[in-house]
This record gives C-alpha cells, sequence and structure tokens, in this order.
C-alpha cells in the first residue's frame, strides 16, 4: 500500500514554533534588576541556542522611537552582546508595545497559524501586548516566563511586577519554562 505525504506538514513554519525574542538591544535598559537579568539572559541565550540547533525559526523584535521628523535618520538600537541575529533569523522593528505593529509580523505568524514562544525584555508591555493580540487572533503562543524580564515601575519590585504579568498572560496562552520548552524542541526534533 502507498503511503501519500501531506505536504503541508512540510509548509515552513506551518507546525514548528518561531522563537521571538523580544527587547534585546542596548538602548533604553533602565529600570531593570541587573542581577535577575543576567539569569533571564542566560535562559534566553539558551532558548536561542536550542532552536537554532533544532532548526526552529528565529525572530527578534525591538522597538524603536519614531524619528521627530521626516529629514531626521531613523536610529536602529544595538542589539546587545551574543543576540545578534543571524542572515537566518526574522527582525521586526515596531513602533508599539505589541510585536503585531509590525504588518510584517502579523503575516509571518498568520503563515505559521500563531505558532510561537516568546520571551525577552519589557514583558510588560511587547510580551503582554503581543499575547493579548496573539489571543484575539486565536494564535497559539506560549511565554517562557524565565526567560522574560519587567522594569521596575517604581511602584511595584520588577519580580513582583514579572508574576503579575505571567499570571496575566496565563489568561491569554501557555506559559512555561524555557527548559521545558527547549526539551520539547528536542524530542520533536528525534521524532521526525
Amino acid at each position: 500500500m502507498v503511503s501519500v505525504i501531506n505536504l503541508l506538514h512540510y509548509k515552513n513554519g506551518a507546525e514548528q514554533p518561531i522563537l521571538i525574542l523580544a527587547g534585546l538591544h542596548e538602548p533604553d535598559q533602565s529600570g531593570f534588576d541587573w542581577g535577575a537579568l543576567k539569569e533571564v539572559l542566560g535562559n534566553c541565550k539558551a532558548t536561542l541556542t536550542s532552536a537554532r540547533s533544532s532548526g526552529k525559526p528565529v525572530a527578534f523584535v525591538r522597538c524603536i522611537a519614531p524619528p521627530l521628523s521626516v529629514s531626521e535618520p531613523r536610529a536602529y538600537p544595538a542589539w546587545l552582546k551574543g543576540f545578534e541575529p543571524t542572515r537566518n533569523d526574522m527582525v521586526f522593528d515596531m513602533l508599539q508595545p505589541s510585536c503585531y505593529s509590525n504588518t510584517e509580523f502579523a503575516r509571518a505568524m498568520e503563515y505559521s497559524n500563531g505558532n510561537f514562544a516568546i520571551a525577552g525584555l519589557f514583558a510588560e508591555t511587547a510580551c503582554l501586548a503581543t499575547a493579548i493580540d496573539a489571543h484575539h487572533r486565536r494564535h497559539k503562543f506560549t511565554y517562557l516566563s524565565d526567560a522574560s524580564a519587567c522594569r521596575n515601575n517604581g511602584a511595584i519590585p520588577a519580580a513582583l511586577f514579572h508574576n503579575a504579568v505571567s499570571q496575566v498572560v496565563s489568561l491569554y496562552g501557555e506559559v512555561m519554562e524555557c527548559q521545558r520548552w527547549n526539551l520539547s524542541l528536542s524530542s520533536n526534533r528525534r521524532t521526525r
């Protein structure tokens, strides 16, 4: 008996999750607890390494400031050391908190059926706003809580703020630690 291969399963991005790393650029890093940030960045690095070694697509998202005038050149912040995108990675710039504010990002998520994992800095803005937008689009996503960080907003300590953001995100999608997500990548690679 001849089996027919469903080519849709091999459509680039249709089944495999995209790793989205938000805010891993240098400027405007004020308000972060740098001691806790080292652990978060280590988890981001481990997850990035795991995604790349598993052949999963990676997207970097950075928030840029709009130019003050038409004649002013746009300033692009430098990536944090060790988090520079490669030629195979996607890069999206956003002017608003949600990654979906970039139309190319929104198209990429539609193409991948909204299957992504998000981590990085500015969890209280970029990750949360993206999670809510993904939920409204019925996209399935995972928030990597231990590979994400919030800034201290002055009234609430960063760690407490991060726990609250993680609880809110859990209303919209799955919240997971990066080690578990990384293991799922390696187990999926072995079964193919």
